[in-house]
This record gives structure tokens, C-alpha cells and sequence, in this order.
């Protein structure tokens, strides 16, 4: 379960430096300050000594009598420009996470969204995760190939996406502000989540999984990559094309928007699979992430333009197959298959704080007309 980040920078001319978190939900980008640095530089024991030094040189005599009558902060509710990003996050995160919110026990766990039951998630038997072993197997042969994507994407998702849009906090600030929320919406839902269905990892169940990285120490399902990246792709080809994930999935490949959100999916898919390419996640871990990714990052929507076209909840679970059946993989149409329909394209609610910033995203992104 990997992070987008601690942000991009310390702000004020710094760059987007400072990395991209240090993995396992702990950075999900926080911008570029904190609101914590000076007018000209990072803030230190020698500028606050002088800052002092400072004053007690011009000030003189002061009665405490106010010189100015300044104007309240922000222009409206939906206004926080004047917060620096780190805080925004944070405002944002008080806001929209509580949208959300996981029960269950038992190995199994039920998201709500905005007081409308999602889904619920089952815990497969373990005859299901031994018959998922061979899986795991097949897709080691592909570890020489793909290690510096695994080992990158222990800490960074969102450089991926921007090889794929122009993403910088110059020029779409906002884009990449809505896609940082989102990652940190699932992260606040996936740990929940994976506690009530609580799973052994791929090396619980044989010595010669041998994964390349570290195994991490919470339930194998399901997958936080998968919830992040498929929740991130989500969102991002709403924003670019419109298409919720069912429609993104669903569109004819030669078609321009069909192409753009198509590839967001195609992404979200690699990533996912390399988790069990590294030996710590079995198939069935990457699927269910991906049920719930979509859907979040859909509730998301529907979150931000306050509509009301709620699906039926969704059961998720996996049964063993046939002994003479290949073993269950993830493949986009089976999860084109098993979404709901998508939200009704609408308007993001301008009036509150996550649907003005859907609104910028999407004017961010926006083309000329041909």
C-alpha cells in the first residue's frame, strides 16, 4: 500500500523535490509547503534569533492600539486559496473522508458512501488463496523485467500519470490536488477495509514465493495498490473525458476518449499486477481492490456534484474453481463486467470545497474546441 507522497517541495521557489513519500499510506501529497516557511526561505532558529533582534530594534514603544481593519480570510466557503497546500489537504481531508465510512468483522467488510451502502467484501475461503499460489508462480518469471517499476511503486503512483497527462503543480495545481484527495480518500478507506478481512500473505502459505521486496504486515486482501491506482484512474478519466470507469472500459478503442480513459485502466492494471509479479499479493487481492478503487473513485463524483443516482450495493467475493480450471487473474473485462453503472455525467457543486475543486480540476484539463 503505497503512498502518492509527502507533496512537491517546501514551496516558494524550492521545486518538486522532497520525494514521493515514504510508502505504506504515510505521504499521499501534502503540496509544496506547509505554511510553516518565511516570505524568503525555510524557517530556522537563526531567522527566528534575528526576527527578534529585529524587532526589538524598530518597534520602540507600542500601545497595542490596531493600524489596519483587515478583510476576513477567503472570499467564501469554497474559497481556500489562502491556505497553503498542506493545510488544504488536510481541510479536504476533514471534509470528504468522513463521506466514507467502513464496517464489518468477520472477514468482512462493507464500505458506505455518503449514507448509501457501496459494497461489502468477502474474505474467500483459503482454498481459494492455495489455488491462487500458482498465479503468484507464473508471474515471477516476470521480476527481472519489471524491477524498477515494482521497487518505484513502493512509494510513487502519480509520476506514472504523468507520463501519461502533463502534471505539475504549476500548471495544474488543482488536477493534481483532486488526484493526491482521492489517493488519500483510499488509503482512509483501505486500511479498515483489509483489518476485517484479514488475509495471509503470499509467503504465508509456501517458502518458495520468495518475494523481492519486504512483505508488508497487514491482510494480503485486499490490495491498497490496487484500491489507490484504480481510484486514481477513476477520477482522472472523469476529469479528462467524462466517462465514468464502467464507460471508460466499455468504449470502442478507436474512439479518442475511449483511448484516453482506457489507458488510465491499462495503467492501474499493470501496477496492480506487479504487486503479485513481486511475490506480495495473490490475484484476487488485485480484483477486489479494483471493484472498490472504481467505485470509490465513482462515489467520489458523486460526492463532488451531490447527485443522487446511488447503485444497488455490490457483493464482492470469489469462490474455488475447478481443479481443471486455470486459476482466477484479474483482467479488465472481467471488471468491466462486475461494475454497476456509472454516475450520470452532472455539474460538481460549486458551492462546496471538493466540488469547486472537481470544477478546477476539470477547467484545468479542459480542450479547445477542434
Amino acid at each position: 500500500m503505497p503512498a502518492f507522497g509527502k507533496g512537491q517541495g517546501k514551496g516558494q521557489g524550492k521545486g518538486q523535490g522532497k520525494g514521493q513519500g515514504k510508502g505504506q499510506g504515510k505521504g499521499q501529497g501534502k503540496g509544496q509547503g506547509d505554511g510553516t516557511d518565511h516570505a524568503g526561505g525555510e524557517a530556522s532558529g537563526m531567522l527566528t534569533s534575528s526576527l527578534i533582534t529585529t524587532y526589538d530594534g524598530i518597534v520602540g514603544y507600542w500601545d497595542g492600539m490596531p493600524l489596519r481593519n483587515p478583510k476576513h480570510i477567503g472570499g467564501a466557503d469554497n474559497d481556500i486559496k489562502y491556505l497553503s497546500n498542506a493545510v488544504r489537504a488536510d481541510l479536504l481531508d476533514s471534509l470528504v473522508c468522513p463521506e466514507f465510512r467502513i464496517t464489518g468483522g468477520n472477514g468482512e467488510a462493507t464500505l458506505h458512501a455518503a449514507g448509501h451502502e457501496l459494497l461489502t467484501l468477502h474474505r474467500p475461503d483459503k482454498e481459494v488463496f492455495r489455488q491462487q499460489l500458482k498465479m503468484v508462480r507464473a508471474y515471477a518469471d516476470l521480476r527481472e523485467d519489471r524491477i524498477d517499476e515494482i521497487l518505484v511503486q513502493t512509494d510513487d503512483l502519480l509520476s506514472y500519470y504523468g507520463a501519461q497527462m502533463y502534471l505539475s503543480a504549476n500548471r495544474n495545481s488543482k488536477t493534481m490536488a483532486l488526484l493526491y484527495a482521492a489517493n488519500r480518500v483510499a488509503v482512509h478507506v483501505e486500511m479498515p477495509v483489509k483489518h476485517f478481512c484479514r488475509s495471509a500473505r503470499p509467503i504465508d502459505y509456501a517458502t518458495h514465493i520468495q518475494p523481492m521486496i519486504q512483505t508488508p504486515d497487514h491482510s494480503s486482501y485486499p490490495s491498497g495498490h490496487a484500491i489507490e491506482v484504480f481510484a486514481t484512474s477513476t477520477v482522472l478519466a472523469r476529469v479528462l473525458t467524462g466517462l465514468g470507469p464502467k464507460q471508460a472500459l466499455s468504449a470502442p478503442v478507436d474512439s479518442e476518449k475511449g483511448r484516453m480513459a482506457g489507458m488510465a485502466f491499462r495503467l492501474a492494471h499493470r501496477i496492480a499486477c506487479n504487486r503479485s509479479v513481486a511475490g506480495v499479493h495473490f490475484p484476487v487481492d488485485n480484483a477486489s481492490g479494483a471493484m472498490i478503487g472504481c467505485l470509490l473513485g465513482d462515489a467520489l463524483y458523486r460526492v463532488a456534484t451531490g447527485a443522487g443516482d446511488w447503485p444497488d450495493p455490490t457483493d464482492i467475493s470469489f469462490d474455488a474453481v475447478d481443479p481443471s480450471d486455470p486459476p482466477f487473474d484479474l483482467t479488465l473485462r472481467w471488471l468491466r463486467e462486475q461494475l454497476p453503472d456509472d454516475a450520470e455525467e452532472d455539474t460538481p457543486d460549486e458551492d462546496t470545497v471538493f466540488g469547486k475543486l472537481w470544477k478546477d480540476a476539470a477547467d484545468e484539463c479542459q480542450e479547445d474546441a477542434p
